[in-house]
């Protein structure tokens, strides 16, 4: 998807948002949301943030990308800090950040699970530390992506599936301790979507498979897209969600509804 969203109205017009892990898939497509609809955004990746920013300027849209290594402390702390004085105070937190381990809780290392959550769990918490402090002064809005591995169990990937259900549980917690402030917070949780992340559980099956499996489990028979979670989050991030705060939003063609 090239260019602007047709027919995205201008939500974020001069707010400054941040998306975390905004690289590639559901980050990327967020940023291209945030920015068409107004942001100025910065992307902050470990490897592609300056070739993604590049290309979404390319198409006109007002974005920065920096490199950042989410499970370096020091580094979320610097890297947001210097975005506050390039482009002013955060209004949109994005965190998009995310890693797939996969193996049963025996044979589960004790680093991959430590890995898993440093860059899925405790990175959102070090992001919210460094924007909430003005946000309680102004407002803001924080939106994490979570997963509806988070809000059930599942073979295969208890690291994923427990550091997710601790994002969902973290946003709930920081919505009620910062609402009062004017703060809020909110999760998303995506189903199936074609963006790559989810290769490592799908790498043995052909593209006919993965669709057949989809179409056989999820009531709206497809996967979603990495633009339709840009869109949710674009909306909790908006004020046309102003009185939603800690909430696991799901978007997963009705996936959860036949648990």
């Amino acid at each position: 998807m090239s260019g602007p969203a047709v027919g995205v109205c201008r939500r974020f017009e001069g707010r400054v948002a941040v998306v975390v892990g905004g690289g590639h898939g559901i980050g990327l497509a967020t940023a291209r949301r945030l920015a068409a609809e107004g942001a100025r955004v910065t992307v902050l990746d470990l490897r592609e943030a300056e070739q993604a920013a590049a290309g979404l300027a390319a198409d006109g849209l007002a974005v920065t990308g920096r490199e950042l290594d989410v499970t370096r402390p020091d580094a979320v702390r610097d890297r947001l800090a210097e975005v506050r004085d390039a482009a002013g105070e955060i209004d949109v937190l994005v965190n998009s950040a995310g890693r797939l381990a996969l193996a049963d809780p025996v044979a589960l290392e004790l680093d991959d699970w430590r890995h898993t959550f440093a860059v899925n769990l405790d990175a959102v918490l070090l992001a919210a530390q460094a924007v909430l402090p003005a946000m309680i002064d102004r407002g803001g809005s924080i939106v994490s992506v979570a997963s509806i591995g988070g809000l059930r169990g599942g073979p295969g990937t208890p690291a994923y599936n427990a550091s997710k259900a601790a994002v969902v549980n973290l946003t709930r917690s920081m919505a009620a301790e910062y609402g009062r402030h004017g703060v809020r917070v909110n999760s998303v949780c995506p189903g199936w979507v074609p963006t790559g992340f989810n290769d490592p559980l799908t790498g043995t099956m052909t593209d006919a498979q993965v669709e057949q499996l989809v179409r056989s489990r999820v009531p709206l028979g497809r996967q979603g897209t990495a633009e339709e979670i840009a869109a949710t989050i674009a909306f909790l991030a908006s004020d046309d969600a102003a009185y939603v705060t800690g909430h696991a939003l799901v978007v997963d063609g009705g996936l959860t509804a036949t648990f």
